[in-house]
């Protein structure tokens, strides 16, 4: 989320956004090139951080590797459409840098799930922690990792990530084109 909140920020503070905002891309395609790297780099660390667990650690992989995968790949998506969208609304960059903070740590780590276990927290929290890609993406690790769970199980769950990537990339994409307009 960090990164891609800070992106676009610092090409408008840098003045290159002029150049991408008259050139003959369009806006989508300049999400999509602002996030390209940021998922292969977030793939490669989900891998390698699997790879630690299992050999490393003796955690046991007993689920689905395509269903971790898919999982992951639109997980990531998910959080780099928060941090699109905190870029199109953030007015520096020290601003972009606060939110994608507040954002990626505090609700989206605290109420994952991961911490500490939902059924614990108020109810009001546990529904707004619906509005939070790590709320799934932790339903995932676990049941994939120590349950063997695969696609057939946790479609819920996947199905909620690709809408919200899907949702996120479409606004941060609609909030850059009123920006740059």
């Amino acid at each position: 989320i960090q990164q891609t909140a800070v992106s676009l920020v610092r090409e408008k503070d840098q003045g290159t956004f002029e150049q991408l905002a008259v050139s003959p891309i369009r806006r989508g395609e300049l999400m999509l090139g602002k996030v390209a790297p940021w998922v292969a780099l977030g793939l490669i660390d989900v891998v390698v951080i699997t790879i630690v667990g299992v050999l490393v650690f003796g955690i046991p992989l007993r689920g689905s590797v395509l269903a971790l995968g898919v999982a992951s790949f639109l997980f990531v998506l998910c959080c780099l459409a928060l941090g699109l969208i905190i870029s199109s609304r953030a007015p520096s960059l020290e601003t972009a840098n606060f939110l994608g903070l507040m954002v990626a740590f505090l609700p989206g780590f605290m109420l994952s799930g991961f911490a500490f276990p939902l059924n614990s927290i108020p109810v009001v929290l546990q529904w707004i922690s619906y509005l939070f890609p790590a709320r799934y993406m932790t339903v995932v690790t676990r049941a994939i990792f120590l349950k063997g769970a695969g696609l057939t199980v946790l479609w819920p769950e996947v199905t909620a990530l690709a809408i919200y990537a899907v949702v996120g990339l479409t606004l941060a994409s609609l909030l850059w084109s009123r920006r740059a307009d």
